[in-house]
């Protein structure tokens, strides 16, 4: 059985399934290099390598009216152009909260769950109302239930479209709410912000409605006038606060209303991290967190195949099962060609570590790209924690603010001897913003409040990776190593190996290191 999903949306994917299995699932702008790219075309050529049947294909758009016309054409594209013959043709367009629920419920591992959601706007239910935050309980293999949903566009504004408002007050696209998130902790309590979010959403006199453009609803922050003399980072810190304090009541209702205690929480307002470790640490011991890692829109075409996988005669969500990795896009193809000046060589991990010991800028690049906003060792920039200057240093090199911090990658045994970890055994996913025990010692990814975003890694999530932060280890007493996703400002993530040169050459990053090949490229920098 296979099953073929894809959504026309901002952060477009694709994803294959097989018998309930996941064989592929690619992000759209990781292959055009246009950041947030709809259109998903070359994902779509994927699926050829693969079958020439699909028994079932299911496709979602986000806006009530937007590209309907649009799936005729990719009906004939996939049809006609990659000659790949469809059986049945869904259509999940007016379910976006529905898929991300079913997105984070597949991964969870749980049984049976309470589901979040909340975002800056999913599905229409009319040309002015939109949905931005839905309760949902799933229980395997195959039922579901919509328990609460909230729509935005009658005189309620949702706690993700006011965090997108803010976020374009600050100067930056509203998809970019990371930015604010990063920007927040610069910043104190000030009498002069208004609270901007409350018990009952967005607080209707700071935001005005704007034009509504192919059906889709968003808000201005008011020039109100103690504006002028407010900083941004207070703004930022306001809006944080009163994020923090609307998701944790959002759970606790859901909690209430459900009787269940194991939580899903997704959407793309769960990728605040720093929220999320404020739930992990307000939340009651007894309640059991998932943080869905997938949870943007890129998730949208797992959660669609997924769902049609539980709608299906003798299909269903297996029990007791779990994501198990993150690496499903492309697989790396050591397809390269160097130019004269550049050279490669054999290489052992503990050389590699003793380059960043250094001081020196290490890209790697291996096997299968990571599904998400998150870098996790397969396309990631590594750098040595320890350097004071770290953080100016490669926020320079990758044109980035300078007030935005990064992640580190500390090995799973040693975790809770460098971080404060509130009762989290693991942070696989770089769902989590936790507190640093020893600030002084790994200050390039101590953020300005003591804390960091962080990946705990065991030997079999990926070896070559995990051999790498041992050697490091070994040589510095550090088990961590300072991770930021590989790419300058403004692309994407690389995903093949002639990406990864390119960002090289253009870059003042000097190596690349091929674990799965024991080599390093050298490309001087000009």
């Amino acid at each position: 059985m296979w099953i073929l999903s894809f959504n026309i949306t901002h952060d477009a994917s694709v994803t294959l399934l097989k018998d309930g299995e996941v064989v592929f699932h690619v992000q759209e702008e990781r292959i055009t290099h246009k950041k947030y790219d709809s259109s998903p075309l070359h994902s779509l050529k994927k699926v050829k390598e693969y079958t020439d049947i699909i028994d079932i294909c299911a496709y979602t758009f986000l806006h009530f009216e937007q590209n309907k016309g649009s799936v005729k054409t990719y009906y004939k594209y996939i049809t006609q152009i990659l000659g790949i013959s469809i059986k049945n043709m869904v259509n999940l367009s007016q379910d976006h909260h529905l898929l991300h629920a079913a997105c984070g419920f597949a991964h969870s591992g749980f049984d049976d769950a309470t589901v979040l959601v909340m975002d800056g706007g999913g599905a229409n239910l009319s040309p002015s109302l939109v949905e931005v935050e839905s309760i949902f309980t799933f229980s395997k293999p195959q039922t579901f239930y919509t328990i609460y949903q909230k729509y935005s566009g009658e005189g309620f504004i949702g706690a993700g479209q006011v965090y997108a408002a803010v976020t374009a007050h600050l100067g930056w696209d509203p998809i970019q709410c990371g930015k604010t998130m990063g920007l927040f902790s610069y910043g104190k309590e000030n009498p002069n912000v208004k609270k901007m979010i409350t018990e009952r959403g967005g607080v209707t006199t700071l935001f005005k409605k704007e034009t509504v453009d192919n059906d889709a609803i968003s808000f201005e922050l008011r020039k109100y006038s103690e504006l002028k003399s407010i900083s941004n980072e207070d703004l930022a810190y306001r809006l944080q606060k009163d994020f923090e304090e609307y998701v944790l009541n959002f759970v606790l209702k859901s909690i209430e209303l459900t009787g269940n205690k194991n939580i899903v929480w997704t959407g793309g307002c769960a990728l605040n991290c720093v929220a999320n470790f404020n739930l992990r640490k307000k939340l009651p011991k007894d309640v059991n967190l998932y943080v869905e890692p997938i949870s943007g829109d890129c998730g949208i075409s797992l959660g669609a195949a997924y769902f049609c996988e539980m709608g299906r005669e003798g299909g269903g969500l297996k029990k007791n099962k779990s994501i198990s990795t993150l690496y499903l896009g492309e697989n790396l193809k050591y397809n390269y060609t160097l130019n004269e000046s550049e050279t490669e060589k054999e290489i052992t991990p503990k050389e590699v570590a003793q380059l960043i010991v250094d001081g020196n800028i290490v890209a790697i690049a291996q096997g299968r790209s990571e599904s998400g906003p998150r870098a996790l060792g397969n396309r990631s920039i590594l750098f040595d924690p320890r350097n004071p200057k770290g953080k100016d240093i490669v926020n320079i090199v990758k044109g980035r603010e300078s007030f935005r911090p990064f992640a580190g990658t500390v090995l799973f045994e040693k975790v809770h001897e460098w971080f404060d970890m509130s009762g989290l055994d693991e942070s696989p996913n770089m769902m989590y913003t936790v507190d640093v025990l020893f600030p002084e010692k790994i200050p390039a990814i101590t953020h300005v409040d003591g804390t960091c975003r962080i990946q705990t890694l065991r030997k079999e999530q990926n070896q070559n990776y995990y051999d790498l932060i041992s050697e490091f280890d070994s040589l510095t007493d550090v088990p961590i190593l300072f991770n930021t996703s590989f790419n300058k400002a403004g692309d994407t993530i690389v995903d093949t190996i002639e990406d990864a040169l390119v960002t090289l050459r253009t870059s003042k990053i000097e190596y690349l290191y091929l674990p799965e090949i024991n080599k390093l490229i050298y490309i001087k920098n000009k």
